[in-house]
């Protein structure tokens, strides 16, 4: 009977480069994720847990903390659901990754081309060139403008 028992860890195989670098990608958006998201009143995200047909709350540090330990140890450590949680603070992991990839996506974006995006509007709503300027200058958005207040390049 005891050769009937699994000792823990059995089946699974030990972590290869690629998940490997897929968990420490993971730590560095866990990070990014907290400082974003944790001022908005987001404290973690919440998994679906199989084993236990229920879901799981994770603070942000234990989500990392967990994640550290997979890479030390191999194996995630045993989870016990939060003591009433806010389901209301918590976000998926996907919705969690969503809005990191449209932050960051959006952070690349070409700076010149938003800035001449809210040049070309606040000239359509008949603002001086100097009242443009002034505006940039206090949003502390460094642009030379033209004369005319038009974008470099643009019209």
């Amino acid at each position: 009977m005891d050769d009937e028992l699994e000792q823990p860890g059995e089946d699974e195989a030990p972590l290869d480069d690629d998940e490997r670098e897929m968990l420490h990608q993971d730590l560095v958006d866990v990070q990014s994720l907290k400082e974003l998201l944790g001022p908005k009143g987001i404290k973690g995200v919440v998994f679906y847990c199989p084993d236990c047909d229920e879901d799981h709350y994770l603070a942000w540090d234990l989500l990392a903390g967990n994640l550290r330990e997979l890479l030390d140890a191999g194996e995630s450590p045993v989870h016990e659901p939060a003591f009433e949680p806010d389901p209301d603070e918590y976000v998926s992991w996907d919705y969690a990754r969503g809005f990191l990839d449209g932050y960051e996506s959006f952070e690349q974006e070409d700076a010149g081309d938003t800035i001449n995006r809210i040049i070309l509007e606040l000239r359509d709503r008949g603002w001086t060139p100097e009242q443009v300027k002034s505006f940039l200058a206090a949003a502390h958005l460094d642009l030379r403008i033209g004369e005319e207040g038009s974008a470099p390049g643009g019209s």
